[in-house]
């Protein structure tokens, strides 16, 4: 598996996969390019105490399947969380991650503003929300804001979606912006669209109250 780095707190483990199949203008994660190391999972899991969180994120951990399952059979007594763009995520791939919490990012509900964003049409993603619903996983969407972009009225209509397929976990994250693509939105832009969002789903959240990341972490930055 290609990861640029692993970071480990005492809450939370962090692998970041390297390479990504969308092309997000906004994108403020350098794994989405091929950079990084090949690091046997089995490497991977020896530095990961048994009994702690992990976090697979990118960059796409879905992209290559087999190396993603190997990860997971390693994992095997930790409590993994999968990080996705959803657009890999299929029924076969669900059925070999039962027990795993997925946190799936849908950018934007409209079929032309995710392709322009993404360079990906998002009927993917959108019936991977249904599949994760249908098959009663333990997850969230998640949805940066980014002003002027994607703003309050495309994460209501969002919320709005997902209240038609069930009352999901939905979370607002604040954008960091990079090469000058739009701005970091203000705190009162984040509170008012987690309560656009709150209009159609129970528990809305949001970055600024609910970090993903834990704030103090060791990186190490593994070779072959």
């Amino acid at each position: 598996m290609r990861i640029s780095y692993l970071a480990l707190s005492e809450a939370r483990c962090t692998v970041q996969v390297s390479g990504c199949n969308f092309r997000c203008r906004g994108c403020f994660s350098n794994e989405r390019h091929q950079g990084g190391v090949e690091v046997s999972p089995a490497r991977i899991a020896e530095h990961i105490p048994t009994g702690r969180e992990v976090m697979l994120a990118g960059g796409e951990p879905t992209m290559n399947r087999q190396e993603l399952l190997s990860l997971l059979h390693e994992l095997e007594g930790r409590k993994v969380i999968i990080s996705t763009n959803g657009y890999c995520l299929d029924r076969e791939l669900l059925e070999n991650l039962a027990d795993v919490t997925v946190h799936i990012d849908l950018k934007a509900l409209d079929p032309d503003l995710h392709r322009w964003y993404t360079g990906k049409d998002n009927s993917r993603v959108l019936e991977a929300v249904r599949m994760l619903h249908d098959q009663g996983f333990d997850f969230e969407v998640n949805t940066v804001y980014i002003p002027e972009v994607i703003d309050a009225g495309e994460i209501e209509r969002i919320a709005a979606f997902l209240s038609d397929i069930g009352d999901i976990r939905y979370k607002v994250i604040r954008y960091v912006p990079v090469c000058g693509f739009s701005r970091r939105p203000g705190k009162e832009e984040i509170f008012a669209a987690v309560s656009a969002a709150g209009k159609h789903l129970d528990t809305v959240s949001s970055s600024i109250k609910n970090r993903s990341h834990p704030e103090h972490r060791h990186v190490l930055r593994l070779d072959r």
